[in-house]
């Protein structure tokens, strides 16, 4: 039977795979260290008389025995932290389930001295064991099988007191570690660390070795420079090796803490701290499940949200009590782009490379390329996700360690987190219209006709001798009467205004909604295009191209779709030549749009309430009045198909009132916020993570062509939309 016999070179290939560079393979020696239950790491970076760069990381945690050496640090991939998930006290959960650390020590350097002290304990005493294993990487080539390397290890029993722990010396290095690669270093070490745990564990970092003289930079300057942090008070004790991680802070513009529940429910709260400072409870039904979704488990954040303005970055630095004017502008802007990102943490630790200022996984900044003024941009966030282990959420980190493992679990974690952002960002914009940070001028005439009312010229007329009342009260009657009509005159022309105004929002919002879906569509469709003839070729290229052809086609055919989406919600304010309005039974166009949903309203159970339609006659655009309706209906099923709630019901009632047929259609889906009541019609307010904005101002403008109405019913106790269109002719 045969058996494989890899070459030695294998544990360089497996170990350039698996770590993608030398910061990654020096964080996980750091992970190892806290894996070993050590209070601290150093790694420090050394030149000997020659110039030669060495580095060396050294702990204090428990060690390893010639056994331990043996049995699990010389056999890579091992299982041993996936069966016990606990270190050695039982007080952290393990971070290093991959078995890797020895190919990061092989990343480095070609030479590596290892030496451990730990503790070998009997029933009748405990001695320190302390062993040494030299190995040279370069040994592991193409020309010598694996097996054929033999590696020494010397072991001795100590019999004076010493600490334990592992220190590694590498040489002979194989990166030259310039001053941008440190800076990476310093920034990933700073990032590494989770600033809010309890467990202390403590990073160090010594490059004092670099100097302007040799290196063309100071290590110690260049330290400082990266790991100052002026969100912390100066400490006098202060150790200038010490690596700051970059804290979460108490003070930003907004704040959003909470948790998720296991199915996805958020209880948090939201705080404007550039306001009043309330906390405000937030309660978020979960969002509804796709099918390549898995409940992720409980999920913990805390989310502190800055706005980018110059007065108001340096309102920000006044309340944390910080000199803006001796930071500047530029500065300030660019501290806050260093801590900004979103991270995504576990036991601890940041799992690289969410929260990197350059890792948008949310994809906030193609977001808020289409809405400025209201979506978050990923520079306007500080923050963190806790997840936890990989057994209980089910998101398994890659072999790399670099990010996590595209599953159902992780697409859930992703949702979660999006569908959550849309309720910040309205509090946000709203807080900042009344701040008149982003003002838009009052529509309503509602004060001008209580001025017109004339009140105190009333009052006053009744002291003035009956003889000349009668005659001023005619007067101040024509002129209330005079100031009434002006109004009306007024409310009409701002209508039309409403109008034009929602469909130029209406377009603008098209024309970045189409961007978005053209873009990619447009990348795929050319590459498809210009290497067609790979599709044949049997060589490498050939391969390629019918590797990434589905992807290119899917993604052409999502664009397609949605461009198609896009033109059916513009269609109905396309101002295109309809014919002349007409009458028409509304419970015809009623059918039409209920059999059109038909699929989605039975697979979300949801029962249907008709009351007093049959015999209601409309005059106006059918096709408009459809187009309404399938809006709302849309509307009612997303939401209450991510309602947990198994009853779920559509009602819609109609009657005449006054010269008018009035339809009110309700769900029983989570509520519209009192916040948010006052908006549901402006052209891309929305709360859909993916949502455009458009389907409600696109319903009330398609009402209004047939001289009709959409409105939000503010007294109902289910989520309620009135319908009004004209009263069908009598004689038409």
């Amino acid at each position: 039977m045969a058996k494989l016999n890899p070459r030695a070179r294998i544990i360089r290939t497996i170990g350039d795979q698996l770590i993608s560079g030398p910061e990654a393979a020096i964080i996980e020696l750091v992970k190892n260290s806290y894996d070993a239950d050590s209070s601290e790491v150093s790694v420090v970076f050394n030149k000997d008389d020659l110039g030669r760069l060495s580095i060396t990381v050294k702990d204090c945690g428990h060690g390893m025995t010639r056994s331990e050496i043996l049995d699990t640090w010389f056999e890579p991939a091992t299982n041993t932290k996936v069966k016990n998930p606990s270190s050695r006290s039982g007080s952290r959960r393990m971070l290093g389930a991959k078995g890797i650390g020895r190919f990061a020590v092989s990343r480095l350097g070609k030479i590596s001295l290892m030496t451990s002290v730990a503790e070998i304990r009997s029933e009748s005493k405990s001695i320190l064991q302390k062993s040494t294993v030299y190995i040279d990487w370069s040994q592991f080539t193409a020309d010598r099988y694996l097996h054929e390397i033999e590696i020494d290890i010397d072991s001795e029993n100590l019999y004076s007191s010493v600490e334990t722990g592992v220190e590694i010396e590498i040489t002979d290095l194989r990166d030259v570690w310039s001053k941008r690669q440190l800076e990476r270093l310093i920034i990933e070490l700073r990032r590494l660390a989770h600033p809010q745990e309890d467990d202390a564990f403590s990073i160090r970092l010594d490059i004092s070795c670099f100097s302007k003289k040799d290196d063309g930079f100071s290590g110690s300057d260049l330290f400082d420079e990266h790991n100052s942090d002026v969100f912390v008070n100066s400490d006098p004790d202060y150790d200038k090796y010490l690596i700051r991680p970059f804290a979460v802070g108490d003070t930003s513009d907004y704040k959003l803490v909470g948790d998720f529940d296991k199915d996805g429910k958020f209880s948090g709260s939201f705080q404007i701290q550039k306001g009043d400072g309330v906390v405000h409870d937030l309660i978020i039904a979960p969002p509804k499940m796709s099918e390549d979704e898995k409940a992720c488990g409980p999920v913990s954040i805390k989310f502190n949200i800055y706005d980018r303005e110059q007065d108001s970055i340096r309102q920000l630095f006044e309340r944390m009590e910080i000199n803006f004017d001796k930071i500047g502008i530029r500065r300030a802007r660019k501290i806050l782009t260093d801590m900004s990102g979103i991270s995504i943490s576990r036991n601890g630790f940041r799992i690289r490379p969410y929260g990197s200022p350059d890792h948008d996984w949310l994809e906030l900044q193609a977001k808020r390329i289409q809405d400025p003024s209201k979506k978050l941009g990923s520079d306007q966030v500080s923050g963190y996700v806790l997840i936890k282990s990989e057994g209980e959420s089910g998101i398994v980190e890659r072999s790399s360690r670099e990010g996590l493992e595209i599953t159902p679990e992780f697409n859930r974690l992703r949702s979660l987190i999006i569908s959550l952002l849309p309720h910040v960002e309205e509090r946000r914009f709203k807080f900042r219209e009344k701040a008149g940070l982003s003002r838009r001028p009052s529509t309503n005439t509602d004060k001008a006709r209580d001025a017109a009312k004339l009140k105190r010229t009333t009052r006053a007329l009744e002291k003035v001798p009956e003889e000349y009342r009668e005659k001023l009260a005619n007067a101040l009657q024509k002129d209330t009467a005079t100031l009434y009509e002006m109004l009306d005159e007024v409310d009409s022309y701002q209508k039309v205004l409403q109008s034009r105004a929602s469909l130029g929002l209406v377009v603008a919002e098209v024309v970045h909604e189409g961007r978005r879906l053209l873009d990619p569509m447009f990348s795929s469709i050319k590459e498809l295009r210009s290497d067609w003839e790979l599709a044949f070729s049997d060589n490498e290229l050939g391969k390629l191209y019918r590797k990434h052809f589905p992807e290119n086609i899917e993604m052409a055919f999502k664009g397609g779709k949605g461009l198609a989406s896009l033109f059916k919600k513009l269609d109905p304010v396309s101002g295109r030549k309809r014919g002349r309005p007409a009458n028409f039974y509304f419970r015809s166009i009623l059918d039409s749009a209920l059999s059109i949903l038909s699929v989605p309203i039975e697979s979300n159970s949801i029962k249907l309430s008709i009351d007093n339609i049959d015999s209601l006659i409309c005059y106006g655009y059918k096709e408009d009045v459809q187009a309404c309706l399938l809006n709302l209906f849309e509307n009612a099923i997303f939401w209450l198909g991510s309602n947990s709630s198994e009853d779920r019901e559509i009602e819609i009632v109609g009657e005449y009132f006054k010269n008018k047929v009035r339809v009110r259609v309700s769900n029983n889906g989570p509520l519209i916020n009192d916040e948010y009541r006052d908006r549901v019609f402006d052209a891309g307010f929305s709360l859909k993570s993916d949502g455009t904005g458009l389907g409600l101002a696109i319903a009330r403008e398609t009402c209004r062509a047939s001289k009709g109405d959409l409105k939000l019913d503010l007294n109902d106790i289910n989520t309620t939309f009135i319908v009004e269109i004209p009263k069908g002719q009598e004689n038409d």
